[in-house]
């Protein structure tokens, strides 16, 4: 830079140093103004991204015990369903060596158990939906929609 001063008889200008150094001070506080500016958004990102990170352990920590208690509910499920038919299917041999109307008894008992597993299967689901994991990953869900909308 010092080709850009005019020489003076004791070196340069002196106002014109002056001049310089005022304006790479300026410069100066500028980039420090930015580099903090820029180190705040890097924390901010960094805060968001612990937040997103937390978020999802937590959505998939639900996700994982929605499907055990679907898995442990279905179980319990199919084993009282294999009990009652097996009871249903004892009776029913029952009745077919007996009478004829006994064996329209038995297909009565078949609806009946069928419902009963139809039944059984919405309770399971209303279960589930009602539960407060659910009501958790639905929140998430929302939520998540209101941020990708704004």
């Amino acid at each position: 830079m010092a080709e850009n001063f005019t020489k003076t008889f004791r070196g340069y200008s002196v106002e014109e140093v002056d001049d310089a150094i005022d304006d790479l001070e300026n410069e100066i506080a500028k980039q420090k103004a930015e580099i903090e500016d820029l180190k705040e958004q890097l924390h901010s990102a960094k805060e968001e991204n612990a937040i997103i990170q937390n978020q999802s352990s937590i959505t998939e920590k639900a996700n994982e015990e929605i499907a055990r208690l679907a898995l442990k509910e279905a179980s319990d499920l199919i084993t009282k369903a294999k009990r009652n038919a097996n009871m249903i299917l004892k009776e029913s041999m029952d009745y077919v060596k007996g009478l004829d109307k006994e064996v329209n008894g038995f297909k009565d008992d078949a609806k009946t158990f069928r419902a009963e597993v139809v039944t059984l299967s919405k309770e399971l689901i209303e279960t589930i939906d009602k539960s407060e994991i659910f009501a958790l990953i639905n929140e998430d869900e929302n939520a998540g929609k209101e941020t990708d909308h704004n």
